[in-house]
């Protein structure tokens, strides 16, 4: 559970239970309190010593009568010992009792019962009346232990809440004293170099909150420094090895034309004509690299501009058309969008991506194969592609052609570092798009570069 959403819980229960608390005190209050009595219908009563009675007061009177609950009976007397109602059996309607008759019954029976009196006034000043009534005392018994129960919920439901405070104080407390230790020895292997070994976040897996989720971002963030350091070793070890044969090359003419092994003029022009061309090899090595260096420390993010994107990909096209012919390869382009379709992107930025693309498909195809420019809208998404009829991807390097300095099989006889798709890779990484290769040795290969729907508006 979050721990955001233990401390709702909590503070959920401290206002509402203490809400609750007054609301019974209240209610407890009200059926305690001393100007009622121990009867039932007791309000209705003393009702009737507010009504103002009128000609017809005993039609209203036994109207009245008729709402209080079963439980209570009475009698009505008038004119001092006249019966007028009874809803007490030992009495009868329309009887006239003896004069000491009814407090001889009540004094018999009080044992039994509570008895009260009402005089209602009347308008009729010649009459007088008076309201006999009384409840079972087994009844008023059963109603004082409601009151008692009352009580003991009430001790009951403080119980209940004092429990559940001090359980949710320990079991937050526990919750995050649980996973702050475990974020803690984490955070120490991370600190002491350990990149090698997953982090252990199972400990508080069961806790799943904020904190325990952290430990797992960070076992993404290791792997994701792992990878930075790997990728950091294979650049070195890559310039390393990449860089030590013009460097060797250029060495050996100079020693040799140092120690005089070169007496020709014809032989020593050749050896300065050829340290000139790896000098020549080493800058544009060193410029390659240190441009894609720039490329992934830059926030290029913050420079893409929207803008329509048929323009861009036709003068492209048109470039590479003019390019295929001098290298006798048959480049054609289908550009089926929208001329309005928008992106945001960086032309200088996606401009090289697709020329490293266009690059490969010319080096790796022969005299006479076809190159293919398209684009197109897919499910809102846009498509592009660059198709070659050229000698293919062998299978088992298809997984690694975007890695840095990796060269496939088919590429091992060709100059270069190996970086040109790596960069690709960066920039369509920039952008948030997605590009994906396929491949048949000896069939050609298509490279696709998909743009989402977030990232066009029409």
């Amino acid at each position: 559970m979050k721990i955001k959403t233990q401390f709702k819980l909590f503070l959920a229960g401290i206002i509402l239970v203490p809400t609750v608390y007054a609301v019974i005190s209240l209610a407890h209050y009200h059926m305690t309190r001393p100007d009622r009595v121990l009867m039932e219908g007791y309000k209705q009563i003393r009702k009737m010593n507010e009504l103002p009675m009128s000609e017809r007061d005993s039609e209203v009177l036994l109207e009245l009568l008729k709402t209080l609950p079963p439980r209570v009976e009475f009698i009505i007397i008038q004119n001092r010992f006249e019966i007028l109602y009874s809803s007490i059996p030992e009495f009868k309607d329309r009887t006239v009792l003896g004069e000491h008759e009814i407090f001889r019954f009540m004094d018999s029976t009080s044992d039994n019962y509570f008895y009260q009196f009402v005089r209602p006034p009347l308008n009729d000043r010649k009459k007088n009346m008076v309201l006999i009534s009384r409840v079972n005392r087994d009844d008023e018994h059963k109603r004082k232990n409601g009151h008692y129960s009352l009580i003991i919920f009430f001790t009951g439901f403080l119980i209940v809440f004092e429990t559940f405070l001090i359980s949710m104080t320990a079991k937050i407390f526990i919750t995050i004293s649980k996973s702050i230790t475990v974020l803690e020895e984490n955070t120490k292997r991370i600190a002491g170099g350990e990149l090698d070994v997953k982090l252990d976040f199972e400990k508080g897996r069961s806790a799943g909150n904020e904190i325990t989720r952290l430990t797992e971002n960070l076992d993404k963030m290791r792997m994701t420094l792992k990878d930075d350091l790997e990728r950091r070793t294979k650049f070195i070890m890559g310039i390393s090895h990449d860089l030590r044969t013009p460097v060797a090359v250029i060495k050996g003419y100079a020693e040799a034309l140092a120690d005089g092994i070169y007496d020709d003029s014809e032989d020593t022009q050749k050896a300065f004509k050829i340290i000139g061309e790896k000098s020549e090899q080493l800058e544009t090595m060193i410029n390659t690299l240190i441009d894609f260096v720039k490329l992934n420390q830059t926030d290029w993010k913050q420079q893409l501009k929207k803008q329509r994107i048929k323009p861009f990909l036709m003068d492209f096209a048109k470039s590479s058309e003019t390019t295929g012919e001098i290298f006798k390869r048959k480049v054609e382009s289908e550009l089926l969008i929208d001329d309005e379709t928008e992106t945001a992107f960086d032309r200088q930025l996606f401009s090289r991506a697709l020329e490293n693309i266009f690059t490969n498909a010319v080096r790796y195809t022969h005299d006479g194969d076809s190159i293919k420019i398209s684009a197109l809208q897919k499910d809102d998404q846009t498509l592009i592609k660059i198709e070659d009829s050229g000698i293919g991807i062998e299978k088992k390097d298809l997984g690694n052609i975007f890695d840095m300095f990796y060269r496939g099989t088919s590429s091992r006889r060709e100059s270069g570092m190996g970086i040109g798709l790596s960069v690709v890779k960066t920039i369509i990484d920039i952008h948030g798009w997605q590009i994906d290769v396929q491949s048949q040795k000896g069939i050609g290969s298509t490279f696709t570069i998909t743009i989402p729907p977030s990232q066009k508006k029409i």
